[in-house]
């Protein structure tokens, strides 16, 4: 993050946990207005980001990701993971139609690991890979009046419907899932008027805020500690619009083509609850030794318990023995709905 911008968000009322805000001087209050469905602002300036140029770029990135990526080209943002050759998922991320080319939206601990292996399959090609968090601040608003704060913010008069939108001064991306969010992305000169404009319809919060209201939204953020543990499928990837079964070939394509035709899943994502605190990668249990799946994501909630999404054995998440968190094995987990349809519900 920009040390400036830093300022500026202290200035503002930002504490910090890192390079991350953790919270604007009331979380409790910060997570209430996620639960009450108020627009909230934070900033994502931590996250990496990756610009894609050159002229064989999009056919490049079309072998590599999961979903077809030529959409992106007309606006669309697109969201899709990075697979090992087994099919488990590297990264995943969101890619879209940014300045002279194109940029990929993912969790900062990946940036290394992702931005190496896309690296070695270049080739010959002309594409060009380079890091850009450097020089643009991202601001994440969710929420009922999110595409009005997201517009002022980026000075644009009116969104592009699900499409990216360039404005005076700055670019909105719609973001994956079925709540109204947005990134907008702004050099980080003009991030200070752009944060103004937009939390004078949107609460100011922390980290922590944010995750909640994604998790709430269904959509997995898989960084380092999910890294090449599950398939797409197993993520909700499909359900989420990530995966394309016609594109052609990419790495771990037959892994994903094949979950697909035999039509049963083992594992998929869950909403759950926990009256203890949860963290990505921590493995839950049902009775036994045996892990029956793992945290992705989690937050706390305005009520004092933690909110996660997990990848979880289906046949656990249905069974009778309670779904305990690692070290807590008398915090026995809820299942929460998801915002959206699953397919793959056999076991």
């Amino acid at each position: 993050m920009d040390a400036h911008w830093q300022t500026t968000l202290g200035d503002k009322g930002a504490h910090f946990q890192g390079n991350r805000v953790r919270d604007f001087g009331e979380p409790e209050a910060e997570l209430e207005a996620v639960a009450a469905g108020e627009t909230i602002l934070a900033d994502l300036s931590h996250r990496a980001l990756l610009a894609a140029t050159g002229t064989e770029v999009l056919s490049f990135l079309q072998g590599q990701l999961t979903n077809d990526v030529y959409p992106a080209e007309h606006g669309s943002p697109i969201l899709a993971a990075h697979l090992s050759p087994k099919g488990r998922m590297l990264a995943g991320m969101l890619l879209f139609a940014f300045e002279d080319g194109y940029a990929l939206d993912f969790p900062a601990d990946m940036l290394e690991p992702l931005a190496k292996r896309l690296r070695m399959f270049v080739l010959r090609a002309d594409v060009t890979l380079s890091e850009a968090h450097g020089q643009w601040a991202r601001l994440g608003i969710s929420g009922a009046e999110a595409e009005t704060a997201a517009a002022t913010a980026a000075g644009a008069e009116q969104l592009v419907p699900g499409g990216v939108t360039r404005g005076n001064h700055g670019t909105v991306v719609p973001l994956p899932g079925p709540h109204p969010a947005f990134m907008v992305l702004v050099p980080y000169e003009a991030a200070p008027a752009s944060w103004a404009q937009a939390a004078a319809s949107a609460r100011p919060v922390g980290l922590p805020a944010w995750e909640l209201a994604r998790i709430r939204a269904g959509v997995p953020d898989l960084g380092e500690p999910s890294s090449e543990r599950f398939i797409p499928q197993e993520a909700n990837l499909e359900d989420l619009g990530g995966i394309s079964y016609t594109k052609g070939c990419y790495t771990g394509q037959e892994v994903v083509a094949r979950t697909k035709h035999l039509g049963r899943l083992k594992r998929r994502l869950y909403r759950v609850r926990a009256g203890s605190p949860l963290a990505p990668g921590q493995a839950l249990y049902a009775g036994g030794e045996q892990s029956q799946g793992r945290v992705v994501n989690a937050a706390p909630r305005p009520d004092g318990g933690w909110e996660a999404l997990a990848v979880l054995r289906i046949e656990a998440a249905n069974g009778d023995q309670p779904l305990t968190p690692e070290g807590e094995p008398d915090s026995a987990l809820a299942i929460l709905d998801l915002p959206y349809e699953v397919a793959g519900e056999a076991g």
